[in-house]
């Protein structure tokens, strides 16, 4: 008992920490679990809610649909598509929450695991199959979950699971050892077909594991996983290059300057943890940043209050940007624009990208907290009206009364109301480069 409360005051303390790393987050950090019946899916989903919301986080939990399914062919190809429909409604109803963690009892890794099943056993045919599969993982919402968590029993110890919470010994139409079986083989199947398209899937066997054990070790695991989300190694440069290079360069919003700018980082940028960024005064975290144009106007936003940039940079802004996270292909130029216009995408969850050109780089140099951020300039073209709609009705909802936030915006109404509108440095150098 010793050894068990040791584990969970450490991860008590763990939690903590990385509670601390919440600002950082761009949207809640999702679970979904899947797996075996009688796996212990419905207990670990209570006791992973349970610890973190007494942590301090704000966690959601999209129940299990097939519950509430008004189908009643279970296993059917009716009964899995409502479920997987019902739970994808509810998952992007709500991602865009305050929520700091979302769970999902059983969403769509586990559709895929019943569609391993269906056509395996033939009630599918193989076009039909795909076209579902196909479904199932366009990447607008199965990039959504963050870690799967595959959750698995022997046959064995789950018919006695089953039996052990009931006052009958007759099998029923799913727990019975075939058809166990079958899901076990359909589970692996689904693991080996579709791990890549996930960002991590975590396979967790309770067979013959306390059930306050198994949940302290997946809490340790999904503290993992939330670790590299919420802190992954961001690219900075040192900051004595970053003022060699600023002391160097006289128009920093230009062409040439964004060149010189790119030289640099590629010399000396390297990558730390996001955290470790923040508490050093010798290196400077680069950002890329774009200016959403449409017809010679700029696109206003608002930021919001909970934003840690609202009290440091000002309330509105005229560029959106991007922490730079390591990868293995490319220069550097190119994943300064992939990561800026993968933001953009993740942002309004689209699948396609804009033309991105180059403007220049920003600092505040004299500013001790904001220096902290270099910024790489570009501008992106928003050349379609759909988007460009979808940009004033998504996440910059009005206030009452007339306003001009969450609007493209010329350069000239910008410059004039840009005190009123309480613009930060950088959106008030982009404007000053463009009157001078």
């Amino acid at each position: 008992m010793a050894d068990i409360n040791t584990s969970i005051l450490d991860l008590e303390k763990r939690a903590e920490l990385l509670r601390e790393l919440l600002k950082y987050a761009p949207r809640p950090f999702v679970i979904e679990f899947a797996g075996t019946p009688k796996s212990g899916k419905s207990t670990s989903v209570e006791a992973v809610r349970h610890f973190f919301e007494r942590q301090g986080f704000r966690v959601h939990v999209l129940a299990e649909r097939a519950a509430v399914c008004p189908i009643p062919m279970k296993g059917h190809l009716f009964f899995n598509t409502w479920c997987a429909a019902s739970m994808l409604a509810e998952l992007l109803a709500n991602i865009e929450t305050d929520t700091d963690i979302m769970i999902v009892d059983r969403g769509l890794f586990d559709a895929l695991v019943w569609l391993t099943q269906q056509e395996r056993r033939g009630e599918l045919t193989a076009a039909e199959a795909r076209t579902i599969e196909n479904f199932l993982l366009l990447g607008r919402w199965s990039t959504l979950t963050d870690l799967v968590v595959v959750m698995s029993v022997s046959a064995k110890e789950a018919l006695e699971r089953e039996t052990g919470q009931r006052i009958s010994s007759k099998p029923g139409s799913i727990m019975n050892e075939e058809t166990l079986a079958a899901i076990t083989e359909a589970v692996e199947g689904a693991v080996n077909g579709y791990h890549q398209h996930f960002r991590t899937v975590l396979k967790h066997n309770t067979t013959g594991e306390d059930t306050q054990i198994s949940s302290v070790r997946l809490a340790g695991q999904l503290l993992d996983s939330m670790q590299d989300f919420l802190n992954p190694k961001v690219l900075v440069v040192p900051r004595a290059e970053i003022a060699r290079l600023v002391s160097a360069v006289g128009n920093r919003l230009t062409v040439d300057a964004f060149e010189r700018a790119l030289a640099c980082i590629t010399a000396y940028g390297t990558f730390v943890s996001r955290d470790e960024a923040e508490r050093s005064n010798e290196v400077v975290q680069v950002v890329a940043a774009g200016v959403l144009v449409k017809d010679d106007k700029a696109f206003l936003f608002r930021r919001k209050e909970s934003d840690p940039k609202y009290l440091l940079y000002g309330k509105t802004t005229i560029w959106q940007g991007c922490h730079i996270e390591s990868e293995k292909n490319g220069s550097v130029g190119d994943l300064l624009r992939r990561s800026l216009q993968h933001r953009l995408s993740r942002s309004l969850f689209l699948s396609r990208t804009f033309s991105t050109e180059p403007l220049g780089f920003c600092w505040e140099d004299d500013n001790e907290k904001s220096s902290r951020h270099f910024g790489m300039m570009f501008t992106m073209l928003i050349d379609n009206p759909y988007t460009a709609a979808d940009l004033r009705k998504k996440a910059f909802r009005r206030k009452r009364g007339p306003s001009l936030v969450g609007e493209f915006v010329t350069w000239e109404e910008l410059a004039k109301q840009a005190e009123d509108l309480n613009l930060e440095a950088w959106s008030r150098a982009i404007l000053d480069s463009k009157r001078g």
